[in-house]
């Protein structure tokens, strides 16, 4: 941990996958579910290899992850103000009703408030991630808040799909006003695409979606598309990740995703936290570098910059 002196960082990333690792293939009648939703795709090119089951309840793995989180970056639980939430919109249901005070509980978050953002399938933890950042964070007696995000796919059937294989994942990071954290956020920006809504997007709507967010974040933090050391997308299929990359120009020599998506398949709103970390042990992430997170969904399209610390 490093301290930028001059605002709010972000970093204690912590990643908790199911802990079952699974093939494709073991997905019963995978081969019928791939065939009736892929119109004759060949599967062996999607960069798919494995992906993770949660065998427990899901709240089991949001703990385990805030606890990292917390012990990384040496926060007390009795020191959370804010425990923020994102999870895709078919997720909701699965929770419960008292799905917040059973983590508060566990986790001894004594005086804290918890917050759930959704409704913006993938894109909604990095809405969340800006709106932790922005607004709760805003407050000047606020000095920390945990971002959780998670996602699960309890049904084996609803894996397959045509744009994406699901894994189960859950991802957190904090964010403080200390000052402390590997990246510090430049900017941010989030657009719909109405037509992806209804299930009519096009090339078009799509790309007018992407890059309208994209010159928007750019611009709010003063840094072009060359200025991007890293690009940490959502893992869709690897073909559609980099068609997605193309239409909202970026460089895919700077996207990663390709291991990951190998090992955990398309872990919904914790893609681009995967990616980052993925990249951070990897590589490091170096104070001044420029990072950027995108996460697109049928109807959405986030993202946001970073610069290391």
């Amino acid at each position: 941990m490093t301290t930028d002196p001059t605002g709010i960082g972000i970093g204690s990333f912590a990643c908790v996958f199911g802990d079952q690792q699974r093939k494709p293939h073991d997905i019963p009648g995978f081969e019928a579910l791939w065939d009736e939703r892929s119109s004759g795709a060949d599967f062996s090119a999607m960069g798919c290899e494995t992906f993770r089951t949660m065998t427990a309840p899901v709240e089991e793995y949001v703990i385990e992850a805030v606890r990292r989180t917390l012990d990384d970056g040496a926060v007390a639980p009795a020191d959370v103000d804010y425990l923020l939430l994102a999870t895709s919109d078919a997720r909701l249901t699965a929770l419960g009703s008292d799905f917040a005070a059973r983590l508060l509980d566990a986790l001894g978050l004594v005086d804290c408030v918890p917050v759930l953002l959704s409704y913006q399938q993938c894109c909604s933890s990095l809405t969340a991630l800006r709106h932790g950042h922005d607004l709760l964070l805003g407050d000047p007696d606020a000095r920390h808040a945990v971002l959780v995000s998670l996602d699960f796919t309890p049904d084996d059937d609803d894996r397959v799909r045509s744009f994406a294989l699901f894994g189960d994942a859950v991802a957190s990071c904090l964010i403080s006003r200390s000052g402390q954290g590997l990246v510090r956020l430049l900017a941010s920006a989030v657009r719909a695409d109405h037509e992806g809504l209804l299930g009519r997007d096009s090339f078009v709507s799509r790309q007018r979606a992407a890059q309208s967010a994209l010159t928007r974040a750019g611009a709010s933090a003063g840094r072009r598309a060359t200025d991007v050391t890293r690009v940490f997308p959502t893992n869709l299929y690897a073909p559609i990740t980099l068609f997605n990359a193309s239409i909202a120009g970026l460089h895919r020599d700077r996207l990663h995703f390709a291991g990951t998506l190998a090992a955990y398949g398309h872990c919904g709103n914790s893609d681009w936290l995967i990616n980052l970390v993925d990249h951070h042990d990897e590589t490091g992430i170096r104070p001044g570098e420029t990072h950027l997170a995108v996460s697109s969904a049928p109807g959405f399209f986030a993202c946001a910059l970073f610069e290391g610390i």
